[in-house]
């Protein structure tokens, strides 16, 4: 019998260096990245919230905004520190078990 909160965390910005913006990219016709990916995460039969860590400040928003837009809830953090970004989320959501994703691996 399985205890405790499991929180799976997907870390998401838009400050890319290779491709910026590339999770509200559209890769299918009126889907971005992020969309499909947390479409795809929901199947997860074993997880209890998803929660989307986005960075603070306004050039994130939009992926905060779209976040929510498909269910999740979502943390904003440092963007400098993805680590404390994961830990707040995890601490603010009560997580036992933490799964990471990343938002680029739809």
């Amino acid at each position: 019998m399985r205890t405790g909160e499991t929180v799976l965390i997907l870390q998401a910005r838009r400050g890319s260096t290779r491709l910026p913006g590339k999770v509200l990219l559209e890769v299918l016709p009126g889907r971005t990245m992020l969309d499909l990916t947390l479409e795809r995460l929901w199947a997860a039969a074993l997880v209890d919230q998803i929660v989307v860590a986005v960075p603070e400040g306004p050039a994130d928003d939009p992926v905060a905004a779209e976040a929510a837009r498909a269910g999740a809830k979502v943390y904003r953090g440092p963007e400098a520190d993805v680590l404390t970004r994961y830990l707040g989320a995890a601490v603010e959501f009560g997580a036992d078990t933490v799964v990471r994703v990343t938002s680029d691996c739809p």
